[in-house]
């Protein structure tokens, strides 16, 4: 029983680090490098270091993702013991992450090369389906 606890206790802290890197990656614009960010996001109104040079309004990526139908089962049955649910969180960090990128497209096709004011919004479509919005303004900064 104690073999099984910690193989489990392992898988979980390696997903734990690959969420960890890949929201770096997703929101610093870098995976703990010294090199600059190519397109940035903030959630506040500025960019530190930075000045706005010019503004080209809203941006949003969003996906839809369904559950599937063997994790929401085992899920359900985890529920009832309690504990995090790490199949959704993994699927709620790829969908983040996908939305994310969806946005910064969008922004970059407008000449941006940062986003502020980003925020993330959630909405269930169906029972087995939910929506990952990310939106905020797309904007040019220059270096101060």
């Amino acid at each position: 029983s104690s073999h099984i606890q910690h193989a489990t206790n392992k898988r979980e802290n390696k997903m734990a680090t690959r969420r960890l890197l890949s929201l770096s990656r997703t929101f610093s614009g870098r995976a703990f490098s010294s090199a600059p960010p190519k397109f940035l996001i903030s959630t506040t109104e500025t960019v530190s270091g930075h000045t706005i040079v010019e503004s080209f309004g809203l941006v949003a990526g969003s996906t839809v993702r369904a559950r599937n139908i063997g994790q929401d089962i085992f899920t359900q049955v985890k529920a009832a013991f309690g504990g995090e649910l790490s199949a959704y969180t993994e699927l709620l960090s790829e969908s983040r992450k996908e939305a994310t990128e969806r946005m910064q497209q969008a922004a970059e096709e407008l000449g941006a090369n940062a986003v502020i004011a980003a925020r993330f919004s959630s909405a269930n479509v169906t029972t087995q389906a939910s929506e990952i919005l990310v939106y905020g303004t797309a904007v040019k900064v220059r270096k101060d």
